[in-house]
């Protein structure tokens, strides 16, 4: 075994690293990042760790706690949930000791991370910190469990899905980080999934705004909360693989977006992306071809959705149906949602089958005078487009409709959600029409 040194002196900088779960998937994975933190250590930085649970441990506790209860509290999966990361956390703090550099594991609630009472889904009101500094004067590294924080009547609180980065931005934030970096098991933001898009490319550099817009849209490489307060308390994050040493996006203060490839800057939103004359969206013979400036920075790909709509003009039932809604739905995993409320009510929510659970049949018991519609109904996938704004909708919509007709015409419904743009699609599977979409809207 290595021979123990302080991770760090008093004065060098604070290095916040969040690594999530597929990083962390194994032991031998955890013993790769220890001796990853050494080096790092090595070269200066103090160190705080903020980790998720390993591999698939949330997944699997959630399936315990369906089994155990058919309708867990939510206070109760707290309790449960948080153990994930507890365990990450202890674990990699034994590999770095073995490795020789001293470190102490803390929870949420140790590290002095205050939330709302918002079981399962709560908000970060204020990092205290005071052991984790008190470490790091100590020379430890200090490993966090994230996701995870205590409310101000002393429950244990959970973030929600993804709520690690928050984690880590946060504490980033308190201490005067020199950074944040979140590592993950892939490169940084791209531009699409490259599993599913070949040409998708690293964007190397995003302003904090045009991140926000890129998470708000389903992207999970980042949780939307981390930016946004990320984006409050001016913290640079990087984003890149745990798996190798290259650079990653940087996500920061407004500057010129760079993407992967020839390396040349440039400025979102203003490439163009017009249908060829004589396609199924080309303008009519003898006007000119008018550009549409719609150019989104990133495209996700949402397979295998259900969705959830609600219709009825009884205000009553409406609220009726509401409360299990905001008891059982989790927003971390709806992908989209629209409310209309005038002289009817109408609510619609897409997102995994899993996140609705049976609710599509409670909402129907509780309609007992028929007086509503719960239409119900799965094997969907979604398309999100983020960012951009062109001139007008109208004309990214022709431009979509060719591109549709190319694809065969399959059944599509286009919804324009703030600075999002939806394709909603019958079929599990969206087939070719991501990389289509992608070289139309997104090329060099």
């Amino acid at each position: 075994m290595s021979e123990p040194v302080p991770c760090g002196g008093p004065d060098a900088g604070i290095l916040v690293r969040k690594y999530g779960g597929s990083s962390l998937a194994t032991v031998e994975r955890l013993k790769e990042v220890a001796a990853d933190l050494r080096r790092a250590r090595d070269r200066g930085h103090r160190l705080v760790v903020v980790v998720s649970a390993m591999g698939d441990t949330t997944d699997d506790l959630l399936a315990l706690a369906r089994q155990a209860s058919r309708e867990p509290p939510r206070r109760e999966l707290d309790m449960l949930l948080s153990v994930g990361e507890r365990i990450t956390a202890s674990l990699l703090a034994m590999a770095l000791a073995d490795a020789g550099c001293p470190a102490l594991s803390l929870t949420g609630s140790q590290c002095g991370i205050i939330t709302d009472a918002s079981h399962s889904d709560a908000r970060i009101i204020e990092v205290r910190g005071d052991r984790v500094r008190e470490a790091l004067a100590r020379g430890q590294a200090v490993i966090v469990a994230g996701f995870q924080g205590v409310s101000l009547a002393k429950e244990i609180t959970t973030l929600g899905r993804g709520g690690s980065d928050t984690t880590a931005v946060a504490l980033a934030a308190a201490l005067g980080a020199v950074r944040c970096e979140i590592l993950k098991d892939v490169d940084g933001v791209m531009t699409a999934d490259p599993s599913r898009v070949p040409d998708a490319r690293l964007i190397e550099r995003l302003s904090w705004e045009e991140m926000e817009k890129i998470a708000a849209a389903g992207c999970g490489v980042v949780h939307l909360r981390a930016v946004e307060y990320a984006a409050r308390h001016g913290v640079e994050i990087v984003v890149r693989s745990s798996f190798h040493d290259r650079p990653g996006t940087l996500i920061g203060a407004p500057g010129a977006r760079r993407t992967g490839g020839d390396g040349a800057d440039e400025a979102a939103g203003t490439c163009a992306a017009a249908p060829a004359p004589g396609s199924a969206g080309a303008a009519p013979a003898g006007l000119p071809e008018p550009q549409s400036r719609y150019r989104p920075l990133a495209l996700h790909v949402h397979p295998a959705m259900a969705r959830l709509r609600l219709v009825t003009g009884d205000f009553t039932l409406a609220e009726t149906w509401r409360a299990p809604l905001l008891e059982r739905l989790d927003p971390a995993r709806v992908v989209a949602e629209w409310l209309d409320v005038s002289d009817g009510y109408r609510w619609e929510a897409w997102a995994p089958a899993a996140a609705f659970g049976d609710l599509a049949a409670r909402l129907r018991a509780l309609d007992a005078a028929g007086a509503g519609t719960v239409d119900w109904q799965t094997d969907l996938s979604c398309i999100s487009l983020a960012g951009g704004r062109p001139d007008t909708w109208l004309q990214v919509h022709r431009h979509l409709d060719g591109l549709r007709g190319e694809a065969g015409g399959a059944p599509w419904r286009v919804r324009a959600d703030g600075a999002t743009l939806r394709i909603l699609l019958d079929g599990a599977e969206p087939g070719d029409l991501p990389a289509r979409l992608h070289r139309s809207l997104l090329r060099d």
